[in-house]
C-alpha cells in the first residue's frame, strides 16, 4: 500500500496549503487503492467540509445540493443492488463532496464499508455521524455492533447505552448490554485463569460450580425465574463494584420486569446517586413511572370487566386513573422531547399523548415536525388528519389523508386500509354537515368509493360493511 501512502502524504500537504480540491482528489485516489484506510477517510471528509465552508456553503447540504447529488445517489443504489460495494463506496464519496456532513449519505457509506469488510473505516464514519448528530440512534447501533465484532465489549456496551438513552424501550440494546456484560465477566475470569494457573483460578471462583454460574449470567433472560436469578447475580456484581451506575440500572430493569416497582425505583435512584449525570437512568425513571401508570389502569380495567361493568366504584376509579395517565403521558413525553429535540419518534409519541388528551393544536404541532422524518411521515400525516377531523376542519383532514395515501406503495395494506377509512370518514362527516344537496351527494359518493375499496380486499375491516350499507341506503 506504499502507493496509497504516497497519495495520503501529498494530500495532507495539499490540505495544509489550503489547496482543498487537489487534496480531495489525492485522498480519493489513495482510498481507491486502500479502501480500509480509516483515518484518511475521516481526513477526506474533513477537507471536503473545509472546501465547502471556505465558499460559504453548508456541509450538510441543502435543496440545491439535493438536486445535484440525486443522480449520484441513484448510481449508488444501483451498485448496492448489484452488491458492487467498491463502486458504491466511490460513488458515495462523490456525493459527499457536495454534502460531507450529511448523516444519511454517511450512514449509507458506512453500511457499504461494512459489506466490503472495511470495518474500522466504517467505525470512523459512524463516529463522525454521531459527532455531527448526537441522537442518531442507528449510527450508535452500528457502532455498538462493530465494536463487538472488534472484540471491544466495553465500547460496544457504551454505544448500546447511547441507543437506550435515545430509545429507552429498544429491546435489541437491552439484550446486547446484558449479554455483553456477562460475556465480559466470563472473559475476565478466563484471562485470570490463564494468568494465575488453573488451581488459583479455582480458588478465585471458590468452587467448581462458579464457572457454571458465570455461564448462566450470559444466557438470554426469558422468564420471571430467569429474572429472579439474574437479580441474584447482579447483586453479586454490585458487591464487587458498587459505584457502577450501569449495574444498578440493570438491577432496576429486572425489578421493573417483575413489576416490583419500589425495588426498581430504589435501584434507579441508587444509579443516579453514584452517577448524577447518567442520562439513561433518568430516562429509565420515566419509563418506570409510565409502566406503573399503565399497570394501574390495566388492573382497574380487569376489575371493571370482572364486575360485569356494573361496579360504579371501579368505573369511577378507572376513569380517574385514565385521566391521570393521559396527563402523566403528556408531561413525561413533553419532558423527553425537550431533552431530545431531534428525536422524531418521541415527537410522534408526544403528539399521540396530546391527541389522547384532546389537546389537538399542540398535537398537530408535534406531528408537523415528525413528518420531516421519512420513517414517520405516513403516521404523522394520518394523525394530523385525525386531529383536524376532531376540530371539524374536514378539508384540512382530507388533504392530510390524501397526502399520506400517496406515500403508500401498497394501498391494500393495513396502513392503506386505515387511511382510506379515515378519508372516507372525513367525507362522510363533511356530508353530514352540509345543507347543499349536490355537495352532499358528491361527498357521500366519495366516502362510499373509499369504503368499497376497503371492502373489496377486506370485508371484515372494522365496520366498513355496515357503513357501506348505510350510505347505499341513504345515510350520512
Amino acid at each position: 500500500m506504499s502507493a496509497a501512502k504516497d497519495y495520503f502524504k501529498k494530500a495532507e500537504q495539499a490540505g495544509k496549503k489550503t489547496n482543498f480540491e487537489y487534496a480531495i482528489e489525492l485522498y480519493k485516489a489513495g482510498l481507491r487503492l486502500d479502501p480500509k484506510a480509516a483515518q484518511e477517510r475521516r481526513l477526506l471528509h474533513h477537507v471536503m467540509t473545509l472546501a465547502i465552508e471556505e465558499k460559504g456553503g453548508n456541509p450538510q447540504g441543502g435543496m440545491g445540493v439535493k438536486l445535484k447529488v440525486m443522480p449520484i445517489l441513484a448510481n449508488c443504489k444501483k451498485f448496492v443492488m448489484q452488491k458492487k460495494w467498491d463502486e458504491a463506496i466511490q460513488e458515495y464519496e462523490k456525493a459527499l463532496q457536495f454534502q460531507p456532513q450529511n448523516s444519511g449519505t454517511l450512514f449509507d457509506l458506512a453500511k457499504c464499508l461494512i459489506q466490503f469488510e472495511c470495518n474500522k473505516a466504517a467505525i470512523v464514519v459512524l463516529e463522525d455521524i454521531v459527532g455531527n448528530e448526537k441522537s442518531h440512534i442507528e449510527a450508535y447501533r452500528g457502532l455498538a455492533q462493530q465494536q463487538a465484532k472488534q472484540d471491544d465489549p466495553e465500547k460496544a456496551i457504551s454505544y448500546w447505552e447511547k441507543v437506550k438513552q435515545y430509545k429507552p424501550d429498544d429491546k435489541e440494546a437491552a439484550k446486547a448490554i446484558r449479554d455483553l456484560s456477562a460475556a465480559t465477566m466470563v472473559k475476565k475470569a478466563e484471562e485470570r485463569k490463564a494468568e494465575t494457573g488453573d488451581e488459583s483460578f479455582k480458588a478465585m471462583l471458590k468452587d467448581e460450580d462458579e464457572s457454571a454460574e458465570l455461564e448462566k449470567k450470559a444466557r438470554i433472560i426469558r422468564t420471571d425465574e430467569d429474572r429472579v436469578e439474574a437479580i441474584k447475580f447482579k447483586k453479586e456484581e454490585l458487591r464487587a463494584d458498587p459505584e457502577n451506575s450501569r449495574l444498578w440500572r440493570e438491577l432496576g430493569g429486572f425489578y421493573q420486569d417483575l413489576r416490583q416497582w419500589k425495588h426498581a425505583m430504589a435501584a434507579y435512584k441508587k444509579a443516579l446517586e453514584v452517577n448524577p449525570h447518567d442520562l439513561i437512568t433518568q430516562e429509565k425513571v420515566g419509563t418506570l413511572r409510565e409502566a406503573q401508570s399503565n399497570a394501574r389502569v390495566d388492573d382497574l380495567r380487569e376489575k371493571v370487566k370482572a364486575s360485569g361493568n356494573g361496579s360504579s366504584e371501579h368505573a369511577e376509579a378507572l376513569a380517574k386513573a385514565e385521566q391521570q395517565h393521559r396527563l402523566f403521558l403528556v408531561q413525561e413525553y413533553g419532558r423527553r422531547v425537550k431533552a431530545h429535540p431531534t428525536d422524531y419518534e418521541l415527537k410522534m409519541q408526544y403528539g399521540r399523548a396530546l391527541m389522547e388528551a384532546h389537546r389537538f393544536d399542540e398535537a398537530i404541532e408535534q406531528f408537523q415536525k415528525a413528518v420531516q422524518d421519512p420513517k414517520y411521515k405516513i403516521p404523522a400525516l394520518n394523525c394530523n388528519g385525525l386531529c383536524f377531523l376532531k376540530k371539524d376542519l374536514h378539508d384540512l383532514a382530507e388533504g392530510q389523508f390524501l397526502q399520506a395515501l400517496a406515500e403508500i406503495a401498497d394501498q391494500s395494506s393495513e396502513v392503506g386500509k386505515e387511511i382510506k377509512y379515515n378519508l372516507a370518514t372525513a367525507y362522510e362527516q363533511k356530508a353530514g354537515k352540509t345543507t347543499d344537496d349536490g355537495a352532499k351527494e358528491t361527498l357521500v359518493a366519495k366516502a362510499l368509493e373509499r369504503y368499497q375499496e376497503i371492502m373489496a380486499v377486506d370485508i371484515g375491516f372494522r365496520d366498513v360493511s355496515v357503513r357501506v350499507s348505510a350510505l347505499m341506503n341513504g345515510g350520512a
